[in-house]
């Protein structure tokens, strides 16, 4: 999957990106997307958002999903992740 077939999939036309804190609000490795009409984050890693500059056609992204209680009520916050090619073991 490309990143642009996750922003469609997620409804969001462009992924305006904020570094994320933790719950003692100190910035983390992570980039967050906040839709707060739609109750929707999309998370990403720094280093994926660098190896996406260099390369905006990376296909081997996913999506991780789930539905979450904040203080403001429920969402859907999205992971966007790299796979990694299976290891093959005999």
């Amino acid at each position: 999957m490309t990143l642009a077939q996750i922003k469609e999939q997620v409804g969001v036309a462009q992924l305006e990106l904020n570094t994320a804190n933790d719950k003692d609000g100190k910035p983390t490795d992570w980039m967050r997307h906040w839709d707060n009409d739609n109750r929707v984050a999309v998370s990403i890693h720094k280093e994926l958002v660098s190896e996406l500059k260099a390369d905006a056609n990376i296909s081997s992204l996913g999506l991780q999903t789930e539905k979450r209680t904040g203080e403001q009520g429920d969402y859907t916050a999205h992971r966007i992740v790299r796979y990694s090619p299976a290891e093959e073991t005999l």
